[in-house]
C-alpha cells in the first residue's frame, strides 16, 4: 500500500510540474549521470565581407567560391498578403576539403531600403513562382562534398515592388560563425522572370 501511495504521489507531482512548467516558454535541462546538460554558447561577432553581384567571391574559411548570379521578380501580382515574389540565384563551388552545407532558408537575410525582413520571407507562393520562373532549376540547398557545385534559386517575398536598394546578407557558415557576406543590389539590376 505504501509503494502504491508513493507511486501515485510521484505521478501527481509530475503531472503538476508538467502542467505548470511544460508550456511553450518553459525550458528543460537534461541531466545525465548527475551532470547538467551543456548549453551552446552564443557565437561571437563575425567578420563582415562585401561582394558584388556577378563576381566570384572566395570565402577562404570553407574553401567556398560563391557567386550571386541574378536577382529576379518572379511575379508581377502580389499574393493574398500583398507580398511580391522574387528570387536570387546563387552558385557555390566547394574548393575546400570538408563537406559544406548551403541552406536557402537559414543562410540569408534581406533588407530593402533599410527595412529588414526577418520572418516569413520564404513563402509557399514565392517558392511556387520561383519554380515556375526557373523551370528545371534547383533550389540553392545542398550538402556539398569537396569538388561539388550547386547553382540554384532562393525564393522570397517582400511587401514592395517599388524599392531602390536591396541588401542580401549571406551567412556562409552560420552554425560555426557569424561571418557575413553583404551584397547590395540596385533596382536597375533586377530582371523580370514572369
Amino acid at each position: 500500500m505504501k509503494n502504491r501511495f508513493s507511486a501515485l504521489l510521484a505521478a501527481g507531482i509530475l503531472a503538476v510540474a508538467c502542467f505548470t512548467g511544460c508550456g511553450e516558454k518553459s525550458t528543460t535541462n537534461v541531466i545525465s549521470n548527475g551532470t547538467p546538460a551543456q548549453t551552446e554558447a552564443p557565437l561571437p561577432p563575425g567578420k563582415e565581407y562585401t561582394a558584388n553581384k556577378g563576381e566570384d567571391y572566395k570565402y577562404e574559411d570553407l574553401g567556398l567560391k560563391i557567386t550571386f548570379d541574378e536577382l529576379a521578380l518572379t511575379s508581377d501580382e502580389p499574393d493574398s498578403k500583398g507580398r511580391y515574389s522574387y528570387a536570387m540565384v546563387f552558385t557555390a563551388v566547394n574548393n575546400g576539403d570538408k563537406t559544406v552545407d548551403v541552406r536557402m532558408l537559414d543562410d540569408f537575410e534581406i533588407s530593402v531600403d533599410g527595412k529588414k525582413y526577418e520572418d516569413n520571407i520564404f513563402t509557399a507562393v514565392s517558392a511556387a513562382n520561383g519554380a515556375n520562373a526557373y523551370k528545371g532549376g534547383e533550389r540553392y540547398d545542398a550538402r556539398l562534398e569537396p569538388g561539388q557545385t550547386v547553382s540554384g534559386f532562393i525564393p522570397f517575398a517582400i511587401d514592395s515592388i517599388d524599392w531602390n536598394e536591396l541588401t542580401v546578407t549571406y551567412y556562409p557558415d552560420r552554425t560555426k560563425t557569424n561571418d557575413t557576406i553583404i551584397y547590395t543590389v540596385n533596382k536597375s539590376e533586377l530582371i523580370n522572370k514572369f
